[in-house]
């Protein structure tokens, strides 16, 4: 954070890249670390372990959730009763695409042409 200059966006705009590449990295090796966890303990059939010496607890929880079908609801109620029914959130989200994420989504967009 000492090499941010606030007036220079193009300094903020690096530092930020470079982080976002390092959580990009440490989010693969968290990833591959859970599976090397759950595999662990599927192969065992434990679903909770708690281990003493870095006094670290684990559990594997089945989590169902039900999601309405927006489009049979349309087609099932009435507009005044839709609007009851569904609520809508807004928020501000700040996108920032890097040159690696451009040159995905232009592949993305070719192969779907």
């Amino acid at each position: 954070m000492d090499k941010v200059d606030d007036n220079d966006i193009s300094t903020v705009l690096s530092i930020w890249n470079e982080i976002t590449a390092l959580k990009k990295k440490l989010e693969k090796y968290e990833d591959s670390l859970k599976n090397k966890i759950k595999v662990f303990l599927k192969e065992r059939q434990w679903d909770r372990y708690k281990d003493d010496k870095t006094d670290i607890s684990i559990s594997i929880n089945t989590i169902s959730r039900e999601v309405p079908n927006v489009s049979q609801m349309k087609s099932i109620l009435s507009d005044a009763q839709l609007a009851q029914v569904l609520r809508t959130t807004s928020y501000e989200k700040l996108s920032i695409i890097t040159p690696e994420a451009r040159k995905r989504m232009k592949k993305i967009v070719q192969n779907k042409l």
